[in-house]
C-alpha cells in the first residue's frame, strides 16, 4: 500500500508550519516528499507520515531546538493531584 501525500499549501494548513520552513525541511531530507508536474509548474507534495512524525511533540522538532526539554508526565487514573484525605 502506498503513502498519502499532500500538497504543500495543505501541509501548511495542517501542520501551521510557514511553506519556507517546509521546503527547507523536504530539501535538507528531514520531511520526505518529491516534486511532481502540475499544471505546468513544479509542486512539492509531501508525505502526511512523514509530516504527522515532525510535528509529534514528543518525537519531532521540539527535540531539535536548543534548550531544556519539557516532557509532560502522563497522570494514571488512580493518580490524585489534591491533598488526601
Amino acid at each position: 500500500m502506498g503513502e498519502d501525500y499532500i500538497s504543500l499549501e495543505e501541509a501548511v494548513q495542517l501542520s501551521g508550519l510557514h511553506a519556507n520552513t517546509l521546503r527547507r525541511l523536504l530539501r535538507e531530507g528531514i520531511i520526505r516528499g518529491y516534486k511532481a508536474a502540475f499544471e505546468g509548474r513544479q509542486r512539492w507534495m509531501v508525505s502526511v507520515l512523514s509530516l504527522k512524525q515532525y510535528t509529534d511533540p514528543f518525537h519531532g522538532f521540539l527535540l531539535e531546538r536548543p534548550g531544556p526539554k519539557l516532557f509532560l508526565r502522563r497522570q494514571d487514573e488512580g493518580d490524585k493531584t489534591g491533598p488526601e484525605e
